[in-house]
């Protein structure tokens, strides 16, 4: 039996995000936010530099609306990230926070379909309800 490619990609993240989580939660029990942020993005500063140099003819023909977006989604990324790194620092447990907040596909569907013009069918949104479900049971103690 053939996995499909998006299935074996969402596994992978899954599994890095996992340890993601608890090692964001460790470094932010001994570092401030800000040093958190700096030694954890650098590796994601030297991974462009690497996509840049490689796809670089791609990477300059986007011009225009596509790369205000794609700015805009690493803005919203990085300050949301920064939040959960304050969140960490400021006491949260990370079976809690990394939880809380990864409800943030329930917006993204829900904005989808305002924004976007997306489907939401009936499955899917039981879907939701037992992934917040999920969520709230892993978040309390």
């Amino acid at each position: 039996m053939e996995v499909e490619k998006w299935l074996l990609y969402s596994m992978g993240t899954l599994l890095l995000w996992g340890f993601w989580g608890v090692l964001l939660k460790k470094a932010s029990s001994s570092l401030e936010w800000y040093q958190v942020y700096v030694y954890a993005n650098t590796a994601i500063v030297l991974f462009v530099v690497l996509i840049a140099i490689t796809y670089r003819d791609d990477v300059n023909q986007i011009q225009g609306s596509p790369a205000a977006i794609a700015f805009l989604s690493g803005v919203a990324g990085t300050l949301g990230y920064i939040f959960l790194v304050k969140s960490l620092e400021a006491g949260g447990r990370a079976s809690v926070v990394i939880p809380l907040t990864s409800l943030y596909p329930l917006l993204t569907a829900l904005l989808s379909v305002y924004l976007l013009g997306e489907s939401v069918g009936f499955k899917k949104w039981i879907g939701i309800l037992l992934a917040v479900v999920a969520i709230i049971l892993l978040s309390t103690e």
